[in-house]
């Protein structure tokens, strides 16, 4: 398994893939060690909705469950999100990012 993380280094956005190591075999499969976080929220967002230049407001993870969620880092890099994806938005300072959704989206919001 792996998730995408979006982090910030000298005032712009990068992303970065993690891999998510699994710790030990359990009866549903394997587990990775517990991640913290302090709550969940759940997000539905219209096709056409864009957020220009903006930092996450907290490290966050986001796991999409539908749709399409274009991110086009200040780096310069832009990347596509789909059901099944998983992004560590964690780019706190800097410049930030731009979301734009193409298709209606649902997602869950882990946030640290």
């Amino acid at each position: 398994m792996k998730y995408t993380e979006l982090y910030s280094h000298d005032g712009l956005s990068y992303f970065k893939e993690v891999e998510i190591k699994p710790a030990e075999k359990e009866a549903l499969g394997f587990y990775s060690q517990p991640y913290t976080i302090r709550d969940i929220v759940f997000r539905e967002s219209d096709a056409n909705d864009c957020f220009d230049w903006h930092a996450a407001p907290r490290a966050q993870y986001i796991v999409y469950l539908s749709g399409e969620v274009e991110i086009q880092a200040s780096g310069g890099e832009t990347k596509l999100f789909t059901a099944g994806d998983i992004l560590l938005a964690n780019d706190t300072q800097g410049k930030g990012h731009i979301t734009k959704v193409l298709k209606k989206s649902m997602a869950v919001i882990l946030r640290k």
